[in-house]
């Protein structure tokens, strides 16, 4: 460096001493161009959609921000817009807001397809043993007040409702 007669930070500095100059390459250009023009990856719009696809986040992700604000407001089409969004990423056929594809839906699809089952699987036994659960409970308290023939306890209130014997003319 010179000697600097104003004592002022000079603008350009010397590079460091590097050891191996060959250990040190720049990126080259042709890499973060094709980093680029790759589409989003296939597990967080899978995932994104499958957690928050409802609420748009999927079509966020995707960079479609008016169709994400309107799956929003509608909480996914009342659901069917967020499974119809939920069958195009299963599919391969979702794209981003620049049409371009999915990275590694190839090697992820057959994962997602097993998460999708478990889940459907999972919904469906809930349903079930909630639906036989209702049932009992709803069939075992008409059962105890066809027995006892008193109607009252359903009414709240006070309103007194007849008899059942009354009614079936017994």
């Amino acid at each position: 460096m010179q000697d600097n007669p104003y004592n002022e930070v000079p603008l350009v500095q010397e590079a460091p001493i590097v050891a191996n100059p060959q250990a040190i390459q720049p990126v080259p250009p042709v890499v973060a161009a094709e980093a680029a023009a790759e589409g989003k990856p296939f597990l967080a719009v899978f995932f994104l959609s499958f957690m928050w696809g409802v609420f748009g986040v999927d079509r966020f992700y995707l960079g479609k921000i008016w169709t994400g604000i309107l799956k929003f407001l509608t909480f996914g089409g009342f659901g069917i817009w967020a499974m119809l969004d939920m069958s195009q990423i299963m599919s391969g056929v979702m794209r981003d807001k620049q049409g371009r594809e999915m990275v590694d839906y190839q090697r992820y699809k057959k994962l997602a397809s097993r998460i999708m089952t478990v889940f459907v699987v999972v919904v469906i036994i809930s349903v079930v043993l909630v639906g036989v659960a209702l049932y009992y409970a709803i069939y075992s308290v008409v059962t105890n007040l066809m027995q006892s023939g008193n109607l009252n306890n359903l009414v709240p209130g006070g309103l007194q409702m007849p008899n059942i014997n009354q009614l079936l003319g017994r």
